[in-house]
């Protein structure tokens, strides 16, 4: 018998292909059916949780079954981050430590797509909760109220089952409209049409027949409203409205075969431009496509995608909007700066009621999260960076070293131990000005040690991402001055020169880096659209 990666009772994530990924447990190795030749066998059965159905993987592979993580049983078991988990799952939940600096009040509506997460602090979210956008509020891989330690009210309310035609009117009682706030991100594509939901958290308006679902289906609403975030005893406002709507039949005049004819126009437009995209990112992987032309070719079909779900906002349940957002994502590894796209499109996908299209959101977002955190790690150390030129040693250094703490030395694009160079030039210019100033007490020894291990740290990223056989220039010249530094022992007036000689260098190698120059990154791209204007043309 072959070893195999799971035993029985192993919870596990299967790939049951258009389904999407299903949660299951494994009640079964080397599974065989009767009809099966003598010797073959599967290597697992699984109970799949959702409708108990019995399955087989057919190899032991992670395409086809993997353990299933934290992540994913948070996403499984609540509809969204703020929602509440089953008592078991509580203890899974990661509590964050303090954030880095005090949340803000600062209101503004069009404030989501200023990047203030690459500034580091609040764990990468914005540091308003005023203006956390979709992902930041309902994301389970974002959980920006848990990390920052915000309590969540939460207001349920099932309204039973109504019929098309009928009126609905639901009102918060006044202590929670008093706070309003609650039009920050709505799940307005669950709601039926002729519904309408207001800032105070009032729901109403005439069910009409909505040709995107079946006779009877369930509306689970979402909304939240940060307005009371720095309040204890309020925090974040999550109200859900549940319902069942009956007698969802096409009206008199209502062609449903044209309808459906449109919507598969439409599918299959958006069908060729998925394959044109897979075809871009194919040949860009085999050398055949360079990064400039490989993110033009994208970028246009990316925007005639948009421009198709504008006009078709649900098509198939949101499953569209995950594809624009995921393929965004792909463009943002070639240096494009479309991470608030990726955010933007998934997020909007998050807000479908579809558990399957929401998996497949919350797996591209994990990805956007880490991303995030490198696009902080990139632009602290741009800022250490011009804190080094202005000469602000000490604080350069501090701002180095969080940066590398963000991803450990890594960041957007930044693959060779760079911010670690930049924290060892900081220190060391430290050190050899406690040696001249403060007759050696003691500081000066710890700054050299720490530039020489900062040092050390970033020489071997650089062989790890293979910079060339020279190594990468600025850690050789560091290595050279460090090693003249040696050689001075007590003599202050070659010590300060040594220094100033070294400063200078040190603005050039800072200039270099602010120009994206080689071999450091090259400078982000601007925007290509405007995040207000994105925003804007969102649906809903």
């Amino acid at each position: 018998m072959v070893n195999l990666r799971f035993g029985v009772g192993t919870p596990v994530m299967c790939n049951l292909g258009p389904s999407g990924w299903k949660l299951g447990r494994i009640i079964a190795l080397h599974y065989s059916e009767e009809h099966w030749d003598e010797g073959v066998t599967a290597p697992y059965q699984v109970i799949v949780e959702e409708n108990h159905a019995l399955i087989y993987v057919p190899e032991d592979d992670k395409r086809f079954c993997r353990e299933a993580t934290v992540e994913d049983l948070r996403i499984i078991h609540r509809k969204d981050a703020l929602a509440e988990l089953p008592q078991e799952l509580e203890h899974t939940v990661p509590r964050a430590s303090d954030s880095q600096i005090q949340l803000e009040s600062i209101h503004n509506p069009r404030h989501q797509g200023n990047n203030s997460y690459r500034s580091g602090l609040c764990h990468c979210c914005d540091k308003s909760p005023l203006n956390w956008s979709t992902v930041e509020l309902y994301s389970e891989h974002y959980r920006c109220a848990t990390r920052n330690k915000l309590p969540v009210t939460r207001q349920m309310f099932d309204l039973g089952t109504v019929q098309v035609g009928e009126t609905v009117s639901h009102y918060l009682e006044e202590s929670i409209q008093a706070w309003g706030g609650f039009l920050q991100s709505p799940t307005l594509t669950r709601l039926p049409p002729g519904l309408s939901f207001s800032d105070k958290g009032t729901l109403s308006g005439t069910i009409r027949f909505d040709p995107h679902r079946d006779q009877s289906y369930r509306v689970d609403f979402v909304a939240v409203s940060t307005a009371g975030w720095n309040e204890p005893n309020v925090g974040l406002i999550r109200i859900e409205v549940s319902f069942t709507v009956e007698g969802n039949h096409p009206p008199d005049g209502f062609d449903l075969e044209a309808f459906t004819q449109e919507q598969q126009g439409a599918s299959a437009v958006a069908n060729n431009i998925l394959q044109n995209l897979i075809t871009s990112w194919d040949q860009w992987e085999q050398g055949i496509l360079d990064n400039r032309e490989t993110c033009n070719r994208m970028l246009t079909d990316l925007r005639q995608l948009r421009d198709l779900l504008e006009q078709h906002p649900r098509l198939e349940g949101g499953f569209w909007w995950a594809q624009l957002g995921g393929f965004h994502m792909n463009v943002h590894k070639l240096l494009e700066n479309t991470l608030f796209e990726c955010e933007l499109y998934l997020g909007h996908a998050l807000t479908f009621g579809n558990p399957e299209i929401r998996q497949s959101a919350e797996i591209n977002l994990k990805g956007c999260y880490h991303k995030r955190l490198l696009e902080a790690a990139r632009f602290m150390w741009i800022e250490g960076v011009e804190l080094m030129m202005r000469g602000k040693w000490t604080e350069a250094a501090e701002k180095l070293r969080l940066a590398a703490l963000k991803k450990d030395g890594w960041g957007w694009a930044i693959n060779y131990g760079d911010i670690w160079f930049s924290e060892s030039v900081a220190r060391l210019i430290i050190a050899v000005e406690y040696r001249i100033g403060h007759d050696y007490d003691g500081h000066s020894g710890e700054w050299f040690s720490e530039a020489t291990q900062l040092l050390e740290k970033g020489r071997n990223r650089s062989e790890e991402g293979g910079i060339g056989p020279q190594g990468h220039p600025w850690a050789v010249e560091i290595g050279a001055s460090i090693d003249q530094l040696k050689q001075i022992k007590d003599d202050q007036s070659e010590l300060v020169k040594w220094l100033e000689e070294f400063k200078l260098r040190t603005v050039y190698w800072c200039a270099q880096i602010l120009g994206g120059a080689p071999p450091f990154p090259p400078k982000p791209r601007p925007r290509k659209d405007d995040a207000a204007t994105l925003l804007r043309n969102l649906p809903g």
